[in-house]
């Protein structure tokens, strides 16, 4: 699968913008210029919060050169999560379109005399609206989805709301012309309903994801499930999932073999990493954690174990009689069961069983000590 640079998702999410706002703009100054014409009040408002739109694509420019800006010193993990708030803010922006239209239509329900006679000129401008911002809300969702960016899909949504509100001015004027006034206040309540589940979902969702809720548990199962067929995992656990900007930030435990060497344990984690990405593109971060036994978390690592620099020189010691001098090659430590295991590799001409059995019992003492292998090297 093809992968997109930032810089690549930041041109589009801005041409998508400003193709937006250029709309914005027009719309809002033909409802206007025909709903003073046509004596159409919703008009007129509908035309105010297609202009109101402005601010808003001017606002997710500003914010998408923030969140796609390159990882810095302050920020090493990138600025993604500055489009999770900006889609909080915007969701709020939703809220109050919300509220401003139950106000405006609760008004007009106690006094509906004060909506003038509309004209039909404000009937071809409504039905433009609503294809023209469906239109630009297919084609934002579309890079929204892309990108998986929540911030372009708040706005998709909010230009989805003009188109609403268009479809309430519509039937308020078809409604007023056939004498029912009452379906106007009907129509835009309905549809001042629908903008505030939309917010309520685009706040509550980045809200979920700024306390660093894991992903869906089938999302999650599926991570693992790919993770465990990589070669050489014996077990994955302590999978941790959250989202970071609509990306997908993974923290898991890998079991290895417990004998394999630190590169090819080292190895064994980029194969995992690559291997998650390919699969699961939207995975930004991997943190992995190798492990050469069953570790689930309960059990109490110890931490009072002596560790390379002090088991070398102790074990020379303990051995110096005993061993012909340049005799010991090489040491290897393993950290198992809350004790080490030591491997020795020793010149082949001097490796005996007899001398195993004495360097052995040179340091059973040793109660952090667990087995000691020897093998001969030339």
């Amino acid at each position: 699968m093809a992968t997109t640079t930032r810089q690549e998702e930041l041109k589009a999410a801005i041409r998508v913008t400003l193709i937006g706002s250029v709309l914005d703009l027009v719309l809002g100054v033909l409802k206007i210029a025909i709903g003073i014409v046509s004596s159409s009040l919703a008009l007129i408002s509908d035309g105010i919060h297609s202009l109101s739109d402005l601010v808003t694509d001017i606002f997710v420019v500003v914010i998408a050169r923030f969140s796609h800006a390159e990882p810095d010193k302050e920020h090493p993990y990138g600025h993604r999560r500055f489009e999770t708030l900006g889609t909080i803010i915007l969701g709020i922006v939703l809220f109050a379109v919300a509220g401003i239209i139950c106000y405006d239509s609760l008004f007009r329900l106690g006094d509906p005399d004060v909506l003038p006679m509309p004209g039909w000129a404000g009937i071809l401008v409504a039905i433009a609206s609503i294809g023209s911002k469906e239109w630009i809300y297919r084609y934002t969702k579309t890079v929204a989805d892309a990108q998986n960016s929540a911030l372009l899909l708040a706005n998709a949504w909010h230009s989805r709301t003009d188109a609403l509100s268009s479809i309430a001015v519509l039937i308020g004027i078809l409604g007023a012309r056939l004498g029912y006034p009452a379906m106007d206040v009907l129509a835009a309540v309905f549809v001042a309903l629908m903008i505030a589940k939309i917010a309520w979902d685009l706040i509550s969702n980045s809200l979920s994801e700024l306390v660093d809720t894991a992903l869906p548990p089938a999302k999650v199962e599926a991570l693992r499930q790919h993770a465990t067929t990589c070669e050489g995992v014996r077990d994955v656990h302590e999978l941790r999932t959250r989202l970071h900007g609509g990306r997908i930030f993974v923290d898991l435990h890998v079991q290895v073999d417990e004998r394999i060497s630190v590169s090819e344990g080292h190895y064994l984690s980029d194969h995992i990493n690559a291997s998650l990405k390919r699969t699961f593109p939207e995975i930004t971060d991997i943190v992995i954690h190798i492990d050469p036994e069953p570790d689930t978390g309960n059990s109490t690592t110890r931490l009072d174990l002596p560790l390379r620099a002090e088991v070398e020189p102790l074990l020379n010691e303990r051995w110096r009689k005993a061993l012909p001098e340049g005799a010991l090659k090489r040491v290897g430590l393993h950290y198992l069961e809350n004790r080490v295991e030591a491997d020795i590799y020793i010149d082949i001409m001097y490796l005996n069983k007899e001398l195993e059995s004495i360097l052995k019992n040179l340091v059973k003492d040793l109660p952090w000590l667990g087995n000691v292998n020897f093998y001969g090297m030339p």
